[in-house]
């Protein structure tokens, strides 16, 4: 199978969702899935068999608050989670990915 180049960053809630339905393999199409250090001990403490698919490659990221005023200010008005906003922070980061919001 030839993976994608596109790096991408995730919640939690996906990796623990797909996980249970056994679908986590939908995810082995990208080449790297970034978790920030809040989404990794969230999902090794719902669900660690996720983290253990030797076929996906889970990289693990400093969680950072994003630098982008207004993204962060989005993170507040929808109340999101640190996971959530660390993914965010970590998108920021990261010069591949969707989404368009400027």
């Amino acid at each position: 199978m030839i993976k994608s180049t596109i790096r991408v960053v995730c919640d939690a809630g996906p990796i623990i969702h797909l996980d249970e339905l056994n679908c986590l393999d939908l995810l082995g199409d990208f080449q790297e899935i970034l978790l920030t250090d809040t989404v990794w001990k969230e999902i090794k403490r719902c669900r660690p068999s996720a983290l253990e698919k030797s076929d996906l490659s889970f990289i693990p990221s400093p969680g950072k608050i994003p630098a982008d005023e207004l993204l962060l200010t989005m993170c507040r008005i929808f109340s999101l989670d640190a996971g959530e906003t660390e993914a965010f922070g970590a998108y920021g980061e990261e010069s591949t990915g969707y989404f368009p919001y400027r």
